[in-house]
C-alpha cells in the first residue's frame, strides 16, 4: 500500500502537470515532448522566437530520446515500456521509427487524453497503448515480460525511486534493459549547497529529492540491475540551459513592468531557482543504461 506521504506527492504531481502541461510545456517547450533537448550548433531558437515553434528545439527533443534509447537496441518485435510518458511524444515515436510495441504509463490524465488523441493522428494506434497508474507504486505488467523500460525525465518526480527500480527489474525479462535520462544533483555536493540550491528546485517542480550518479547507481544495483553506462551529454544538453536565462530575463522584465500574478510569480520562481542551480553546477541532467 502507498504511505500516506506517496499519495500526497503523487497528487502534487498530478496538479503540477494538470497546471503547466498546456499552457508552460506544450505552448512554451514543445508540443510534443516536454523533456530537455541535446542541441547541435545552430538550433537555438533565435532570439524574440519561442521554442514551441522552433524547428531546432523539435530537432533537439527527438534527439535526446534517440541517444538515450540508443543502448536498448530496439527491435521490432520488443515490447517497450515508456515509464512516465508524458504526452505520448517518445512512445509515438519509437513505435514510428522501430515498428516496436510500446505502452506508455502515466499518472496524469490530462496528459493521456493528450497522448490518446496524438497516438491516433499519429497512425500508431496499433502498437501505442496507454494506461493509467503510478509507475513508483507499481507498474501493471507481468514478471518478466518486457524488453525494454524507457524513462525520459519522469522519475525526478518519483517519491519511491527504489521500488520502481525493483518495478523495473520484475517487469523485464532476463537480458532487458532499461534506458533513462534524469534530473540530478552533482555529485558530492554539501549538505548546505544541496539545501540552496536543489531543494528549493524540488520545491518548485513537484518533487521530494534528486538523486546524484553516486545514489542513482547504488540504487540500481541494490534493484538488481547490471549498469552498462552513466554518462553525460559532452556539453549539447548546456543549450537548455541559455534557453532557460533568456526565459528568465524575459520574465524578470515582465515582473518590472509590472505583471505579477500569482501564477506568474510562481513560474518565475520555479525557472529562477532551476536556472541558478544550473548555472552554479550544482544541477545536471544525465543518462544511464541497465540491464536484468
Amino acid at each position: 500500500m502507498p504511505r500516506p506521504h506517496d499519495v500526497d506527492h503523487m497528487r502534487a504531481v498530478e496538479r503540477h502537470y494538470t497546471s503547466m502541461t498546456e499552457k508552460f510545456y506544450l505552448n512554451g517547450w514543445n508540443r510534443d515532448h516536454i523533456h530537455l533537448g541535446l542541441f547541435e550548433p545552430g538550433e537555438l531558437p533565435e532570439p524574440g522566437k519561442k521554442p514551441r515553434d522552433s524547428a531546432g528545439v523539435a530537432r533537439a527533443v527527438e534527439r535526446m530520446i534517440d541517444v538515450v534509447v540508443k543502448p536498448a537496441v530496439i527491435e521490432e518485435h520488443h515490447h517497450v515500456v515508456d515509464a512516465g510518458c508524458g504526452v505520448g511524444g517518445t512512445a509515438i515515436r519509437l513505435a514510428g521509427a522501430r515498428g516496436c510495441r510500446v505502452t506508455g504509463v502515466n499518472l496524469n490524465r490530462l496528459q493521456l487524453e493528450i497522448a490518446e488523441k496524438k497516438v491516433v493522428d499519429a497512425g500508431v494506434a496499433d502498437r501505442v497503448s496507454l494506461q493509467y497508474a503510478d509507475c513508483c507504486q507499481g507498474l501493471p505488467f507481468a514478471d518478466n515480460t518486457i524488453d525494454v523500460v524507457v524513462n525520459i525525465e519522469s522519475a525526478c518526480h518519483y517519491s519511491d525511486r527504489e521500488r520502481f527500480l525493483r518495478e523495473v527489474q520484475r517487469i523485464l525479462k532476463p537480458g532487458g534493459k532499461i534506458v533513462a535520462m534524469d534530473w540530478m544533483a552533482r555529485d558530492h555536493l554539501s549538505t548546505e549547497q544541496y539545501d540552496q540550491f536543489i531543494r528549493p528546485v524540488c520545491e518548485s517542480w513537484a518533487m521530494v529529492s534528486l538523486e546524484c550518479q553516486a545514489t542513482y547507481t547504488r540504487k540500481l544495483q541494490e534493484a538488481g540491475l547490471e549498469i552498462m553506462e552513466f554518462e553525460g551529454f559532452g556539453g549539447k544538453e548546456m543549450d537548455n540551459l541559455k534557453i532557460i536565462e533568456n526565459d528568465y530575463r524575459n520574465l524578470t522584465l515582465m515582473y518590472f513592468s509590472g505583471f505579477r500574478t500569482p501564477p506568474f510569480l510562481n513560474l518565475m520562481e520555479s525557472i529562477g531557482r532551476l536556472y541558478a542551480a544550473w548555472r552554479g553546477g550544482y544541477f545536471e541532467i544525465r543518462r544511464y543504461s541497465a540491464k536484468k
